[in-house]
């Protein structure tokens, strides 16, 4: 409750147009993620079904030669986010709060703190997921921790790097369009 009364108070009001437009990018957002989610869902029962009915066991090799259920889902993912962050541009805007919506130049502290939590979460759950995918399959006295932590440390890198550029170049596209829509407006 303290978190979100204080983000609020940083970002200031919401925008009621820009807001609209929001909602609209993660209506597409959610019918695209609920569609390929109920899909991969489906093919992975129908995998299971046939592998059962025809006794060939998908653990095989002939596992390897299928279309793991987890390929159609990360791409549901991506097209998802793409899909939303895509049509929040187009509308002119990043985020729907006033200290986003009017901006003229890329807030790089903005940027630079929502890297750092892209980083740490995306270090943190690849160190801690590890951690627990090797105590079920290796067990607790083979772990290998700092193995793990590196893999986080990597991670985290990787989070921040790509947050921080995704996030500069949607910033800035939403800038070029929203002066784009305003000119048009304007003539």
């Amino acid at each position: 409750m303290y978190l979100t009364r204080k983000w609020k108070e940083i970002m200031g009001p919401k925008e009621e147009r820009l807001e609209t437009e929001e909602n609209k990018a993660t209506k597409v957002a959610a019918h695209i993620l609920l569609v390929g989610s109920v899909i991969t869902l489906y093919y992975a029962i129908m995998l299971n079904q046939v592998a059962s009915t025809t006794d060939n066991p998908i653990f095989t090799p002939l596992g390897a030669k299928l279309i793991p259920v987890d390929i159609p889902l990360m791409l549901t993912i991506l097209v998802a986010g793409v899909a939303s962050t895509a049509l929040q541009i187009r509308s002119g805007a990043f985020s729907s709060y006033k200290r986003l919506a009017d901006i003229d130049y890329i807030p790089w502290d903005y940027i630079s703190a929502f890297a750092l939590a892209c980083g740490a979460i995306l270090g943190i759950l690849t160190c801690s997921m590890r951690i627990v995918a090797e105590i079920q399959i290796v067990g607790f006295n083979n772990v290998a921790w700092l193995g793990d932590l590196a893999i986080g440390a990597v991670f985290f890198m990787i989070g921040f790097a790509v947050g921080f550029v995704a996030v500069a170049l949607s910033i800035q596209s939403a800038i070029k369009r929203r002066k784009q829509i305003e000119s048009e407006l304007g003539e």
